[in-house]
């Protein structure tokens, strides 16, 4: 008897099966700690962060939101980063996300974080810190060759959707029903 063992090996050049290396938009791997934009191609939006209740850009962030490109010329970078000492970010793997620039207001960490509310939206917010459960997210394969955000452990993940807060703005929040691809650009 004769057998065969077929290993498919991915763009990324990982073996199927292995997690798979998540690529920016220029098909280079995602590293870890490294600055990146966030955004979602089809609709010319970024990720970015804003005020808690307010409109005025100058008050202290408190969420992290998805801003049409006509609203935010520049948006502020994010930064993976990883509990493992892996340098490159992969599909599926436990990390936490923060700003690559903060702002020095009281209660704003810059690591994102889903928010214990006993409202049914809960959302994403900028309280978070590196070694909470409520901070840890994953990236997973999406659509189109895109990504997406998931919270909590990799073999329980729960979906990242968006929640439309004022026109050309929407929050990031948990969401058993949508999500939305992004992709990822150098800084």
């Amino acid at each position: 008897m004769i057998s065969f063992l077929l290993i498919a090996i991915t763009p990324s050049g990982a073996v199927a099966g292995e997690k798979e290396v998540v690529l920016d938009s220029g098909g280079q791997p995602v590293r870890a700690n490294a600055p990146y934009y966030i955004w979602k191609p089809e609709e010319r939006a970024w990720i970015s962060r804003y005020g808690n209740r307010t409109l005025s850009p100058f008050s202290c962030p408190r969420r992290v939101v998805l801003f049409s490109n006509a609203i935010v010329e520049t948006p502020p970078p994010v930064i993976f980063v990883l509990s493992s000492s892996d340098d490159v970010v992969r599909v599926s793997t436990e990390l936490n996300i923060m700003f690559a620039r903060r702002f020095f207001c009281r209660d704003e960490s810059g690591y994102w974080r889903v928010a214990n509310s006993s409202l049914p939206i809960k959302e994403v917010v900028l309280s978070g810190s590196k070694s909470s459960y409520d901070s840890t997210f994953t990236i997973q394969k999406s659509v189109n060759g895109s990504y997406k955000f998931a919270f909590g452990s990799a073999d329980k993940p729960i979906d990242i959707g968006l929640d439309g807060i004022y026109p050309g703005i929407s929050r990031l929040v948990l969401s058993n029903t949508s999500s939305f691809g992004v992709s990822f650009t150098p800084a």
